[in-house]
């Protein structure tokens, strides 16, 4: 068993350690044992999508472990050349140092998204970690428990068995994070990808 001391941070359902052993990963903790079978879905995800999205993806072991705050999930953790832990997305919106740099690969995460049907719902700032490496600046995706699994109002889940459904509802929740983040879809660089986001969710007015 691991004994975490070294903590990093938390979401609404999970608490994230720096590894005891090796400084180059972290432990992701429910913060529930009802939460439990998130970290299984997580990893189950991340083995799904691993080869379409391997560079917006942190790298993950194949199993969960066990600590002294519960069951674990390990994965790759971010640092920045200075050493320090990489910020979130919300930092650098904060900061206005949303560049171009950014903005590309964001552009290029929503196209894997669409062209694979991979569907994400939960694009939260702090879901995304910029990290700082050789002068450039690296986008990473970091909550993979909403693969698949949409909050819907509805106990059908239509999204589950409909996929046009599917791409719309992620979509839409894909333009309210570029509108967070004041970019228009009228700069995206792949006219693939501005007529998936117009068709799917139409520009108002």
């Amino acid at each position: 068993m691991l004994i975490l001391n070294k903590f990093i941070g938390h979401g609404a359902t999970r608490i994230c350690f720096e590894h005891p052993q090796d400084a180059t990963k972290c432990i992701k903790i429910a913060t529930s044992s009802k939460n439990n079978k998130q970290l299984l879905r997580e990893l189950e995800a991340y083995f799904s999508i691993q080869s379409y999205l391997s560079e917006y993806l942190l790298k993950y072991e194949n199993e969960i472990i066990s600590t002294n705050q519960g069951p674990g999930l390990v994965c790759e953790l971010l640092r920045d050349d200075n050493g320090s832990y990489s910020k979130s997305l919300d930092y650098w919106l904060f900061q206005n140092k949303i560049d171009a740099e950014i903005i590309s690969q964001l552009w290029h995460f929503s196209y894997c998204l669409i062209e694979h049907d991979i569907f994400f719902y939960d694009f939260n700032l702090k879901n995304f970690i910029i990290q700082k490496r050789n002068n450039h600046k690296f986008l990473y995706y970091t909550d993979l428990k909403s693969f698949e699994n949409y909050k819907s109002w509805t106990f059908l889940k239509l999204e589950k068995i409909i996929t046009p459904l599917a791409r719309y509802l992620m979509i839409k929740r894909l333009r309210r994070l570029f509108k967070t983040l004041k970019i228009s879809i009228n700069r995206a660089k792949k006219h693939s990808l501005k007529e998936c986001f117009c068709m799917a969710y139409p520009e108002p007015g």
